[in-house]
C-alpha cells in the first residue's frame, strides 16, 4: 500500500489526529466491516426510515 492510499484513509479513521501505519491501513482495507458494496443503494431505505420515525405523520 503506498502513502497516498494511507493518507486517504487517515481523515475517516483517525480524524487527522495521527498517521496510520501500513499495517493499520491494510487491516482497515481488508476488514469486512469497512466494505461497502457498490451495488447497494444507500438511499433505498430512506422512506422506510422516515416512516418509522413518524416524519410522514398526518396531523
Amino acid at each position: 500500500m503506498d502513502q497516498k492510499e494511507i493518507d486517504a484513509l487517515e481523515p475517516k479513521f483517525t480524524g487527522n489526529q495521527r498517521d496510520l501505519t501500513e499495517g493499520e491501513a491494510q487491516a482497515i482495507v481488508h476488514d469486512p466491516a469497512n466494505q461497502i458494496d457498490s451495488d447497494d443503494d444507500l438511499t433505498a431505505d430512506v422512506p422506510a426510515a422516515a416512516a418509522a420515525y413518524g416524519l410522514f405523520r398526518r396531523t
